[in-house]
């Protein structure tokens, strides 16, 4: 159990290191991602790829990008190309690969919490607001993510139950 998650939490550090670095992670490191939580999700006995969580959280993305697309085409009154031009390639890689482990719920707050934790740094540093350089997104997710999946992972927090449990104490 151990190796895959010290695995993930190496290639997450990966991404992250890269994207600061260079603003540029390899293809590969992604593809190797994906199937590290795959696996993870199998020794978890969670079903593997096509269960409804996933479809969810795959629906939950593309409505994300529509309405990107809709929002710079009212913005600018044409439309845009948004990869690489606003989103970078390997932002939403990163998010097909959290799509596949993560079940909804904790997928949507992880995006939510990530996006909030990005936008309070952009703030506070000023070379991330230089559109040359740009935000480095998909790395600051995977360190967020390296996190996460350590609280969890070491039973600190159970992601799942505490969100659960706060949604229904909100509803209530």
């Amino acid at each position: 159990m151990w190796l895959p998650v010290t695995i993930c939490c190496c290639c997450l550090f990966a991404i992250g290191y890269l994207d600061f670095k260079i603003r540029a992670v390899y293809v590969w490191l992604f593809a190797f991602l994906a199937l590290l939580l795959l696996l993870l999700k199998q020794q978890e006995s969670r079903a593997i790829l096509m269960d409804e969580q996933v479809g969810i959280n795959l629906f939950f993305l593309f409505l994300q990008f529509a309405v990107l697309q809709v929002y710079f085409r009212i913005k600018t009154g044409t439309w845009q190309q948004l990869m690489d031009k606003k989103i970078g390639w390997g932002d939403m890689v990163f998010l097909l690969c959290m799509a596949l482990y993560l079940p909804f719920l904790s997928f949507f707050v992880f995006y939510i919490l990530s996006l909030l934790i990005v936008l309070i740094l952009t703030a506070l540093l000023p070379r991330w607001r230089n559109v040359k350089i740009g935000i480095p997104l998909a790395g600051c997710q995977a360190l967020l993510f390296g996190l996460w999946l350590i609280l969890q992972k070491l039973n600190i927090i159970d992601w799942e139950t505490f969100f659960s449990n706060w949604f229904m104490n909100m509803t209530v």
